[in-house]
C-alpha cells in the first residue's frame, strides 16, 4: 500500500488543530457560548479590500438554492457537463476571458477547484467549523469541511478539506468498480492585520487532485438513433481504460501597507501555481474492416495514432510565478488602483511512444521513448482601475490592462444610475497555450493564431419594490478571429477536435431576465435566458433557457424550524451542443447530434433548524412518472442522470 504523506500530514495537522481549538473552547461556560453564532462569524474577501471595503459580512445561512448542487461548487454559473456531478464542464453561455497573455486553457475542472484569489477569510469571535455533505442515490457525493478561529482579534487562521465523488451510469465493466470522479482538495489560509491597521496580509495555499474516468460517451450500435441510445448496456462506452488526472497547487498572498491612511496604500500580490494534466488510455480499441488480405485495423474512437498503437500516456505541465506591485487608495467618493505585473513560467508537453530499437537488424525489439516540447512564459502588464461614486447605486467605473510587448489588452467602462447601468468593453486576447501548441499520441499541432478581438456593449436594470424584484441584462458582442475546436467534418482526415480560427466576424446577442415576486409565504422566481448568434456560428448555446422555481416558506412548530418547499423546473430549446474530447479535455463543435429540449422537474424541501440546514429532493421526477420521456443528454452521447433522490446538510458549529 502506498502512503500519501501529504494527506497523512494534513490529517495529523487537522486533528491537532481541532484538539487545540476544543481545549481553548472549553474555557467558555454555557452562558458565554450562547452569544456566539452567525451574527458573530464574519467573512471578508480580498476583492473587498481592493474596493476599499474593510467591513466584513455575515456568513450565508439562507436556505435559497440549498437543494441545487451547482451552488455547492466554486463556480455556480450554469454549466454544460457530462451529465453527472464532478464531470468535465464548460459555461453554457459564452463569456469573455478575464486573464490576458499566456493562459493554459484547460478549464474543464475549474468549478471544483478553489480559486485562490476568491477564497473567503474569516473574523470569528469563537472557533467556527462547518460541515457540508451532499449525497445522491446514484452515487453523487460532495463533502466539504472547514475550521477557522481567531488566534487574536486581528489574526485568523483556518484549514479546509473537500471531496467530490460520483459513480458512472454506463461504461461499467467490473461490478463494484463504478467510480467515475474522485476529487480531493485542501486549503490553509490566514488573515492578519496590525493593531493600528497599517499593515494587512491575506495568504492561502490550495491543493486539488481530480481523477476522472473517461468513457468517451455511449457507443451507438448499428441502427441506433438518439432515442434508442437510452437502451444502453452497462458496458456500452467507447473507452474502457481511459482516465484524466489533474493536480493543482497554488500559493497566493496579498499584503497592503498604508502610507498615508486609506487614501494611499502600497500592495503586492504573489501567485505561485502549478497545474499538471495527464491523459492515459491503456487499451486503444480497434475494429477490423474487410476480410482476408484486404482486412485493415481501424482505430475506433480517436482520430489517429501518432506514437504508440497500443496505449496513450500524455502529460501537460503549466507553471507560473506572478508578481503584482501596485498603489491603491479609497475615500468617501472614490476608489483607485494602479499596478505593474510580471508573469514567468513554462508550458511543457510530453507524450510516450514506441519504436524499433535502432541498429538492430531483423529484430522486432521495441523501446519506449518520450517526445517533449517546452515553451517559456514571460509576460509584463500594466493596469489600473478607478471608481467615482456618489452612492452605492450611483457610480462610474473604468478599468484597463495592457500587455507590454504583446497585443493583449482590456478596456472597460461602466456607469450606473440607481436601477440602470451601462457597460462598454473592448478586448484583445491571445489564444490559449493549448490552442497554440499541443503534443499527444492522437494530436499534434503548432499554430500561430492572431488575437481575438472583442467589442461588447451591455445594458442592465435592477429594481425591487416590496415583494417584487426585477433584474435584466442585454448585451451585444462582436467577435473577430475567434478560435474554437472544430468538428469531424472540418478536416479531410477526420481529425476532429483540433483548433481553428474563424476568418471573419460573428455577433452574439445575449439577454437574461429574472422576475421574482411573493404573496404572503408564496414565492415565484423565474429566470429566462436568450442567445442568438449570427455570422460564423461556431459558438453553440441554446436559444432559450428557462429556470423557474415556486415555493412556500415559513416557520413551523412555534418558530423552532424554518422550511422552504416547492418545485423547480428547468428547460432549454434544441441545439447542437458541443461534443467532448477527453484527450484535450476540450469541448468542440459538432453538427450531428441534436441535444433535444427536455424539461426537468425537481421537488425539494429545505429546512433550517438552528445551526443545521438540510434538504431533501426528488430530482428529475418527471423521468420516473412519464412513459414517453426516457431522459435527456447533457452533452452528445453523455446521458444525464435519470430520476434520483438526494439529500444534503450544512452544519455550523460556533464553539
Amino acid at each position: 500500500m502506498t502512503v500519501n504523506y501529504k494527506k497523512l500530514l494534513f490529517a495529523s495537522f487537522l486533528i491537532g488543530f481541532g484538539t487545540f481549538t476544543q481545549t481553548k473552547a472549553q474555557i467558555l461556560n454555557d452562558s458565554t457560548k450562547a452569544i456566539y453564532g452567525s451574527a458573530t462569524t464574519m467573512v471578508i474577501r480580498e476583492a473587498d479590500i481592493f474596493k476599499g471595503n474593510l467591513t466584513p459580512t455575515r456568513i450565508d445561512t439562507s436556505l435559497t438554492n440549498l437543494h441545487n448542487y451547482r451552488y455547492w461548487y466554486y463556480d455556480s454559473t450554469i454549466q454544460q457537463d457530462l451529465g453527472n456531478v464532478g464531470t468535465a464542464s464548460q459555461p453554457l453561455f459564452w463569456r469573455m476571458p478575464t486573464v490576458l497573455g499566456n493562459r493554459l486553457g484547460r478549464n474543464a475542472f475549474d468549478p471544483y477547484a478553489a480559486n485562490p484569489a476568491r477564497l473567503e477569510y474569516y473574523d470569528t469571535k469563537s472557533p467556527f467549523t462547518f460541515l457540508n455533505y451532499y449525497q445522491g442515490s446514484l452515487g453523487e457525493t460532495i463533502f466539504r469541511a472547514k475550521h477557522t478561529r481567531n488566534i487574536a482579534p486581528n489574526w485568523n487562521v483556518g484549514i479546509g478539506y473537500e471531496r467530490v465523488g460520483t459513480e458512472r451510469q454506463f461504461g461499467s465493466l467490473i461490478p463494484g468498480r463504478d467510480g467515475l470522479v474522485s476529487h480531493y482538495g485542501i486549503q490553509a489560509f490566514t488573515h492578519y492585520f496590525s493593531k493600528n491597521e497599517r499593515y494587512r496580509i491575506m495568504t492561502n495555499y490550495t491543493q486539488t487532485s481530480h481523477d476522472h474516468i473517461e468513457l468517451g460517451g455511449i457507443r451507438p450500435e448499428e441502427g441506433d438513433n438518439i432515442d434508442s441510445l437510452f437502451d444502453y448496456k452497462p458496458e456500452a462506452s467507447w473507452l474502457a481504460q481511459a482516465a484524466s488526472e489533474e493536480k493543482r497547487n497554488n500559493l497566493h498572498a496579498t499584503h497592503w501597507y498604508k502610507l498615508l491612511g486609506a487614501g494611499l496604500q502600497l500592495y503586492h500580490t504573489l501567485d505561485v501555481g502549478t497545474q499538471v494534466n495527464q491523459f492515459t488510455d491503456d487499451n486503444l480499441q480497434y475494429e477490423t474492416q474487410g476480410s482476408g488480405n484486404t482486412a485493415t485495423q481501424l482505430l475506433k474512437f480517436y482520430p489517429r495514432v501518432i506514437r504508440n498503437p497500443s496505449r496513450t500516456n500524455d502529460e501537460s505541465t503549466f507553471r507560473q510565478v506572478e508578481n503584482t506591485f501596485g498603489v491603491m487608495g479609497s475615500g468617501k467618493l472614490f476608489v483607485y488602483r494602479a499596478y505593474a505585473k510580471r508573469r514567468d513560467g513554462s508550458y511543457t508537453l510530453t507524450s510516450e511512444g514506441i519504436r524499433r530499437a535502432a541498429g538492430i537488424v531483423n529484430d522486432d525489439t521495441l523501446i519506449t521513448y518520450t517526445d517533449r516540447t517546452r515553451r517559456s512564459i514571460a509576460d509584463n502588464f500594466i493596469g489600473g482601475e478607478a471608481q467615482f461614486r456618489l452612492k452605492n447605486d450611483i457610480y462610474v467605473t473604468t478599468d484597463g490592462e495592457f500587455q507590454i510587448g504583446g497585443g493583449d489588452y482590456r478596456l472597460n467602462a461602466e456607469a450606473r444610475y440607481k436601477f440602470l447601468s451601462f457597460r462598454q468593453t473592448r478586448a484583445s486576447y491571445s489564444p490559449t497555450l493549448l490552442q497554440r501548441v499541443f503534443l499527444s499520441n492522437h494530436y499534434e499541432w503548432s499554430h500561430n493564431f492572431e488575437n481575438t478581438q472583442a467589442n461588447q456593449t451591455a445594458a442592465a436594470l435592477e429594481v425591487g419594490y416590496r415583494k417584487h424584484y426585477l433584474k435584466g441584462q442585454l448585451q451585444f458582442t462582436n467577435l473577430r478571429n475567434y478560435v474554437y475546436f472544430q468538428d469531424s467534418t472540418a478536416t479531410e482526415k477526420g481529425e476532429w477536435g483540433q483548433p481553428a480560427q474563424v476568418a471573419g466576424n460573428m455577433n452574439l446577442v445575449q439577454a437574461n431576465l429574472r422576475y421574482k415576486f411573493g404573496v404572503k409565504s408564496f414565492v415565484l422566481d423565474n429566470n429566462v435566458y436568450f442567445n442568438r448568434i449570427t455570422g460564423n456560428e461556431v459558438i453553440r448555446m441554446p436559444e432559450w433557457y428557462i429556470n423557474s422555481r415556486a415555493y412556500v416558506y415559513g416557520p413551523l412548530f412555534k418558530g423552532a424550524i424554518n422550511v422552504q418547499t416547492g418545485v423547480e423546473v428547468t428547460w432549454h430549446s434544441d441545439y447542437y451542443a458541443d461534443g467532448y474530447m477527453p484527450v484535450t479535455q476540450q469541448f468542440h463543435l459538432q453538427n450531428e447530434f441534436l441535444v433535444s429540449r427536455y424539461p426537468t422537474l425537481d421537488v425539494f424541501l429545505n429546512v433550517d433548524i438552528k445551526t443545521l440546514n438540510l434538504f431533501l429532493k426528488a430530482s428529475n421526477l418527471n423521468a420516473s412518472v412519464s412513459s414517453w420521456e426516457q431522459g435527456y443528454f447533457a452533452t452528445p452521447y453523455y446521458v444525464a442522470n435519470p430520476f434520483s433522490f438526494t439529500f444534503g446538510i450544512q452544519w455550523n458549529f460556533y464553539d
